[in-house]
């Protein structure tokens, strides 16, 4: 997904991703990222629960305002 945000990126389509606890996507830099400590499969936050899921995703898009690239952002988000 960071190769493909890059390349989006590159044809100036504006992307944002949010990912597990950074795996991969640190290697691969996508140009804007949020990470989480959520389990895998669980990305935008725990099944049925809209309040976390929404949170997520809130701070996920509001990276596409900001010039890229720019550091990932540490979520404090978690399964408990």
């Amino acid at each position: 997904m960071g190769l493909i945000s890059r390349a989006l990126e590159q044809a100036d389509i504006p992307a944002a991703l949010t990912t597990w606890n950074g795996g991969r996507a640190r290697v691969t830099a996508p140009p804007r990222a949020t990470f989480t400590r959520l389990k895998r499969g669980a990305t935008l936050g725990r099944p049925h629960d809209a309040t976390q899921q929404r949170r997520v995703l809130e701070a996920t898009l509001a990276l596409l305002g900001q010039a890229a690239p720019i550091p990932p952002v540490n979520l404090a988000e978690t399964e408990e």
